[in-house]
């Protein structure tokens, strides 16, 4: 009897080292992941070569076609981004990493541009609204003209319904915050900018990009794409946009639920 218990404790003590095993196989997950992209001219699209950028504390240079990558980077929500390069402006931004390859391609001012201050504006108006922070709204209305006013043709309407453009410059804090309010996640781009001048005025015709992601309950992923003009005109040492409209047709249109 006493040699059957030692031969049971014994069976026990083997099944559950296998169990433990097996157990600790699964549960190897991964906490690191690849970030990889390329950095481009704001302006004209090209690639920028050597350009310095660190995310987190790791740092990469560009090579020849812009292009970087940077391995073993810590899942977070909060990762600091910044490039640097000769003869541009430094970028900054924060973002979360919780895959373990992430493509992040990154468009750069150059400084000397006599459409640099115009492209300053435009990336700081897309970060503030890309924050989703109330505490940036006056900024973000501080980049408009107060004679500021939106477009009146079918799309731009659209999009002030949408809650996406203000209407005008006294609307511009109640349009931030229902977009603070509605979205989860929110990518913001002015993308392709054409920049013409005629004294102190600039017109900008540009693609408007929205990547966004409601908030429950009923969660929705948009998916928009639509050519824009923007005005904006100088007042003193600043540029602020006293125009902005949507073109239609939308090229891209993609509303779908979670």
């Amino acid at each position: 009897m006493k040699l059957y218990a030692i031969i049971i404790l014994f069976s026990v003590i083997i099944i559950g080292c296998g169990d433990s095993d097996r157990d600790t196989g699964n549960n190897n997950i991964v906490s690191v992941g690849e970030i990889f992209g390329i950095i481009t001219d704001k302006e004209t699209g090209f690639p920028v070569k050597e350009a310095t950028i660190t995310i987190g504390a790791k740092t990469a240079i560009t090579d020849a076609n812009g292009k970087y990558s940077i391995k073993d980077i810590p899942f977070s929500d909060n990762i600091n981004v910044v490039v640097t390069a000769l003869e541009y402006e430094s970028y900054t931004k924060s973002i979360s990493l919780d895959m373990e390859i992430l493509a992040l391609n990154i468009e750069i001012i150059p400084t000397k541009s006599p459409s640099a201050p115009i492209l300053t504006v435009l990336d700081k108006i897309s970060k503030g609204i890309e924050s989703l922070d109330n505490a940036k709204i006056p900024e973000i209305q501080s980049y408009f003209a107060k004679e500021y006013i939106a477009g009146d043709d079918q799309a731009t309407i659209f999009a002030i319904v949408a809650g996406v453009v203000p209407p005008k410059y006294d609307a511009i804090p109640q349009t931030m915050e229902n977009i603070n309010k509605k979205y989860a996640k929110l990518a913001f781009k002015f993308a392709n900018p054409n920049i013409s001048f005629q004294n102190d005025t600039a017109t900008v015709l540009m693609q408007f990009m929205v990547d966004a992601i409601t908030n429950p309950p009923e969660p929705k992923k948009w998916d928009i794409i639509v050519d824009g003009k923007m005005i904006f005109k100088k007042q003193g040492d600043e540029w602020k946009m006293s125009f902005w409209a949507l073109i239609p047709p939308f090229i891209k249109f993609e509303e779908n639920p979670i």
